[in-house]
């Protein structure tokens, strides 16, 4: 099996590559993902979110970190790309991923890096 740090990386190139099967064919059935501006996906609503929902049209995550503690992981990096709108975007995010014993994503919580408090 893969290293989480590989399963982290897995999962970055899938979504910039723009393949929705394949990046939703990462997370586990019945798992979860948190990410700010939608309510929590569990299950099909991840795979809902990656065919249709997303509103990033295209684009690339530089990673910075990528923190290992067992079957959990943190990454940290910067996406630039477009928005379905039109709009450029580049953003800071922090991403923290936990993966079941076959190498999928049981959890996955997302936060972006912009004012809001």
């Amino acid at each position: 099996m893969p290293s989480v740090t590989e399963l982290v990386q897995r999962y970055y190139s899938t979504v910039d590559a723009g393949d929705p099967g394949a990046t939703s064919a990462l997370f586990a059935p019945g798992s979860r993902y948190d990410r700010p501006g939608y309510p929590p996906m569990v299950g099909e609503q991840i795979t809902e979110f990656y065919h249709g929902e997303r509103v990033i049209e295209s684009g690339a995550h530089t990673l910075n970190e990528i923190l290992i503690e067992g079957d959990r992981a943190a990454a940290r990096g910067v996406f630039k790309g477009r928005l379905k709108s039109g709009a450029e975007v580049t953003v800071g995010f922090a991403d923290f991923f936990l993966f079941d014993v076959d190498g999928l994503i049981a959890e996955r919580t997302t936060y972006f890096y912009r004012g809001a408090v």
